[in-house]
C-alpha cells in the first residue's frame, strides 16, 4: 500500500537536512548519517537489485541496462537505453526506473537527449508518456520492480510535492518528495 503524503514527507524529512547549518560543520549531520545508513544496507545487500537487473536483461534483450546509484540520492536507479541503432538527431529517450531506500516507493521517467554527431547530448528529464519505442521498455521497467521489490508506484502529482529540505545542490524552496526519495539530479546518467 502507497504510503501517505505525510508519512512520505516524515520519512524523508528524517534523512534530509532543513537548514543549511550542515555546511558549516565538520561531521555528518544525524539525517546524512540516517541516508549513508539506508546505503549501506542496500550495498550489503543487493542480490534483489542484481536479480531486477537480470530479469530486465532476459525481458528486454535488445536493449541495453545500466544503473546508476549516487550515496546522494533517495535510491539506486536503473536506466534502459534507447537503442543506439535508432537514434534521431532530434530526440531520443532513455527510461529510469527509480527505488527509494526510505520507502517502499518507485517511479519510472524518461531522459530525452539527442545524438550529435555520435556523441549523446542536452540530456533533460521528461515526465510525460514515453514515445512509442520505449512504452515497452517503460511498462516492462514498471512491472519488474513491482514483481521483485513489491514497491508501489508513486503518482507524479505526490512526488512533486514540496518538502523543504536540502538535497544534493537543490535548497528548500525547489526540493519535491522527488528529488529526496529519487534523485536530485533526474536529467543525470551515465
Amino acid at each position: 500500500m502507497l504510503p501517505s503524503k505525510e508519512d512520505l514527507i516524515s520519512i524523508v524529512q528524517k534523512h534530509y537536512d532543513s537548514t543549511n547549518a550542515f555546511m558549516f560543520t565538520a561531521g555528518l549531520t544525524p539525517e546524512a548519517k540516517r541516508l549513508n545508513g539506508a546505503w549501506k544496507k542496500w550495498i550489503d545487500n543487493r542480490d534483489s537489485w542484481h536479480t531486477f537487473r537480470d530479469e530486465l536483461s532476459r525481458l528486454l534483450p535488445s536493449y541495453v541496462i545500466g544503473e546508476t546509484y549516487p550515496s546522494m540520492d533517495g535510491g539506486p536507479r536503473c536506466i534502459v537505453y534507447h537503442p543506439i541503432d535508432s537514434c534521431t538527431l532530434e530526440s531520443n529517450w532513455d527510461v529510469v526506473g527509480c527505488m527509494s531506500l526510505l520507502a517502499p516507493v518507485y517511479f519510472v521517467y524518461g531522459v530525452q537527449w539527442e545524438y550529435v554527431e555520435g556523441i549523446r547530448k542536452n540530456f533533460r528529464a521528461s515526465f510525460a508518456q514515453p514515445p512509442p519505442i520505449m512504452a515497452e521498455p517503460a511498462q516492462v521497467m514498471a512491472r519488474t520492480i513491482e514483481k521483485i521489490f513489491g514497491f508501489d508506484a508513486i503518482p507524479y502529482e505526490l512526488a512533486t510535492t514540496p518538502v523543504g529540505l536540502y538535497a544534493g545542490l537543490l535548497e528548500p524552496h525547489e526540493t519535491t518528495l522527488f528529488h529526496t526519495l529519487f534523485t536530485n539530479e533526474p536529467q543525470s546518467i551515465p
